[in-house]
């Protein structure tokens, strides 16, 4: 028990209000950290607080929160600010006396009604925001108010981080390297360059007073010190975030209403989260310090497991990325939405009902400008992560050293070449490099083209290859798709060997060999017209036809087929190539074939544009006709670095296992959805390439197109992005970027579950 603390009963407090400011009142205990409050009732309805502090107190540091109050009840009369009681001989601070003749300091402020912001709910964006509009009236009432006790030292206040240094060793073992971490980030403030003068300093959710789900106040100003003025909102934030589901979102909030009423300077939105971390961290070791000094004391260590909470659930989210998302200034989606209609074509689609404006990413993560974060379980092109570090670092230096293309010897090119060969079966030794898919796709026909000496071409329905003329040609999904004009006579299109919903049903074990033999059939007409073969063109798993493996046996079949006929098998590799699929570092290494070209996309540069075709030394030998072959931004010496950069991420951590384990937990969580809930028709895929049909009838199996589009927006409501595929648009599509964790994995299935049980047709 701290002996300095005062321990008058509610009687003796009565007597005193009675005996010295004439009042008479009934007294009850109010809760405090270390002095002794009484809240107070008057026979009439007015209601006060007599405010004792300890005994070693200083006047001058009561006369300062005096004197601040007076000062704020005049600059700020909109705020809800406790209003300083004098005595009826003026004074407002007075002597009372215990029975052991000791003496404290005692003051009478006004009761003000409403809430503390602890206690407020909802946690929504208007209430952040006028907490923030509070805070900022606050310190600008501030401005100018100085007092001789202002420059006290406080182990509180943000400054002294050598405070919190000295008890960061009592600290579980498991905390220190992650508050060490942070703490860094604190150390590293520059505080010559932030704007100085009184603060609050204890916005915390205890000293926020609520009213009508607004902010209306603010409680408690014995931590009023002379310090950055930015740690106001730093703290506030601080506390605000404890358990808030989206606490980017939720900072930002106050952040923005705040700098609407107090403009902060480039130094000063640099450091407030640094100071947000700061204050969290101070939170931990100062509750450590207590925990051993005052065991028991609750008080002390509210904060104490939420703090760490929110450590931990920060630590994933770069220092950078945060500032940037707090500090930014953006333009509103409604100007953006204006913008984009009279400046970009109207055929460029939006994701989602209520499109996002993402503004930073990193790894599985997306954030929006409003600090909001979204699990992405969807981009597939960040193959190793948003802004994975070592992607960007690679991408850096080289783009610092030099940038230019092909028709110069330099050894990132051939490094790549070599590293992409060495994954890939005998005989597929030359590589090309390009763009992106669609120019890799384009080089892969005119390969086939060269070798074959034919043009016709075998391609899957649904498929989709690439936005180029003579890709749209070769994409059914395209050219008999809205817009589309058909496919041209020289492109013949195969049946989707679909298991679920096609001619040859999963419970055939002939389906593959028997969808072979539609291939077979079309060779076999191009025969009869004495026509050639070009090739037979697919994605070794069909992606936009609905994220489906290839029943046993067929692509064995058609690539024996279409080499007999003289063609040649390319693998469009865009989507699952990498270790995607977990069980194979290639999609035809599951069929245990070997393709004649392999088509690489964007993935293979996690986002930077980039494309490869890998072919034989044969087909390569028939396409050096003496015409030049040249990509001007292909095998760039800035793309080799990021491309290798991309592969060696794959190898060295072992994503293609970890796929496979995330996407059996994704497929455990799936089926037993599928077992609860109608609406899951077939769960298909493998690794981080899944699909899941929604129909409305699983006997009919008419296809759930309104449900599958409400499952996708209504996951993006609740912060995780998936898509939608098939030839219904009915499968949920789950390609998310390789990070992707089994936490991860049970938040979409958790989430899933919710907009399935909630669902309602429309």
């Amino acid at each position: 028990m701290n002996d300095t603390a005062p321990h008058f009963t509610p009687a003796e407090a009565e007597g005193f209000v009675r005996d010295t400011f004439d009042r008479v009142v009934q007294a009850s205990p109010l809760p405090s950290e270390r002095d002794q409050n009484f809240q107070l009732k008057s026979a009439d309805g007015e209601m006060f607080v007599l405010k004792i502090a300890k005994s070693d107190e200083e006047r001058s540091t009561l006369d300062f929160q005096n004197a601040a109050l007076k000062h704020t009840a005049q600059r700020a009369p909109s705020l809800a600010l406790p209003r300083v009681v004098n005595a009826p001989s003026g004074a407002d601070i007075v002597d009372m006396i215990d029975r052991r003749g000791q003496a404290y300091l005692a003051r009478l402020v006004t009761w003000l009604d409403g809430i503390l912001f602890v206690e407020a709910m909802p946690r929504n964006e208007e209430l952040f925001a006028s907490l923030g509009d509070a805070l900022g009236t606050l310190d600008l009432a501030f401005r100018g108010f100085s007092h001789p006790a202002m420059g006290r030292t406080l182990h509180w206040d943000l400054k002294h981080v050598e405070f919190a240094h000295a008890h960061f060793p009592l600290l579980p073992a498991e905390q220190q390297p992650l508050v060490r971490r942070f703490m860094q980030a604190w150390e590293a403030v520059d505080w010559k360059q932030l704007r100085k003068s009184v603060i609050h300093g204890d916005a915390n959710d205890y000293n926020i007073l609520v009213r009508d789900s607004r902010v209306a106040g603010f409680l408690d100003f014995g931590d009023m010190v002379h310090s950055a003025i930015v740690c106001d909102v730093a703290i506030a934030i601080a506390y605000a975030l404890l358990d808030a589901p989206e606490p980017l979102a939720a900072a930002r909030t106050i952040l923005t209403a705040y700098r609407r009423k107090f403009p902060l300077n480039e130094a000063e939105l640099a450091s407030v989260y640094p100071l947000v971390v700061g204050r969290l961290c101070m939170s931990l070791c100062y509750s450590a310090y207590n925990a051993r000094e005052k065991s028991g004391d609750a008080y002390q260590q509210v904060t104490s497991a939420p703090a760490w909470r929110l450590l931990q659930k920060l630590a994933g989210v770069p220092i950078e990325l945060v500032s940037d998302i707090l500090s930014g200034d953006r333009k509103s989606p409604e100007s953006l939405l204006a913008n984009r209609r009279r400046l970009l074509g109207r055929n460029l689609s939006l994701s989602y009902r209520t499109p996002l404006h993402i503004v930073r990413g990193s790894m599985q993560y997306l954030w929006d400008a409003d600090g909001r974060q979204y699990l992405d379980a969807y981009n597939n092109v960040p193959h190793v992560g948003h802004c994975h570090p070592r992607v960007l670092q690679a991408g850096c230096e080289q783009m610092a050293k030099l940038n230019t293309n092909t028709r110069y010897l330099h050894e990132s090119v051939e490094e790549l070449a070599e590293n992409l060969i060495a994954t890939l079966p005998d005989p597929l030794r030359v590589c090309y490099f390009v763009n992106s898919g669609s120019e890799a796709n384009e080089l892969a026909l005119r390969l086939a083209r060269a070798y074959s000496g034919a043009q016709d071409l075998i391609v899957l329905e649904a498929a989709y290859h690439g936005n180029t003329n003579t890709l749209i040609d070769i994409s059914p999904y395209k050219h008999d798709g809205p817009g589309g004009r058909g496919a041209p006579s020289w492109v013949h299109v195969a049946k989707l060997p679909d298991v679920y919903r096609g001619e040859c049903r999963r419970s055939d074990p002939q389906a593959g060999i028997k969808y072979a033999a539609g291939v077979e059939h079309l060779i076999a007409q191009l025969r009869s017209q004495g026509r050639g073969l070009c090739g037979y063109i697919a994605e070794s798993w069909p992606s936009v036809g609905g994220q489906m493996a290839l029943p046993d046996g067929y692509l064995s079949n058609v690539y024996a087929a279409v080499r007999a006929a003289g063609g040649v098998c390319i693998a469009d590799e865009v989507q699952t190539g990498y270790g995607r699929l977990g069980g194979s570092f290639w999609g035809f290494d599951a069929y245990e074939v070997v393709p004649d070209i392999v088509v690489l996309g964007k993935p293979i540069g996690n986002g930077h544009p980039m494309g490869a075709v890998v072919t034989t030394p044969k087909i390569a030998a028939a396409f050096d006709n003496g015409m030049e072959f040249f990509s001007t931004f292909g095998g760039s010496t800035v793309s080799s670095a990021i491309g290798l950069a991309v592969l060696h991420v794959v190898q060295d951590e072992d994503l293609q296992t970890h796929a496979l384990n995330v996407g059996e937990r994704l497929l455990s969580g799936l089926r037993e959805l599928q077992a609860r809930h109608a609406l899951i028709g077939d769960i298909r895929g493998s690794g981080l390439f899944l699909g899941v049909e929604l129909v409305r009838d699983r006997l009919s199996l008419e296809p759930a197109t309104a449900a599958t589009a409400a499952m996708v927006n209504d996951m993006c409501a609740k912060g995780v992005l998936l898509g939608s595929e098939g030839a219904f648009h009915s499968v949920l599509k789950i390609r998310p970027p390789m990070p992707f964790t089994l936490a991860d994995a049970d938040r979409l299935i958790g989430n899933l579950d919710d907009c399935l049980s909630n669902y309602i047709p429309r």
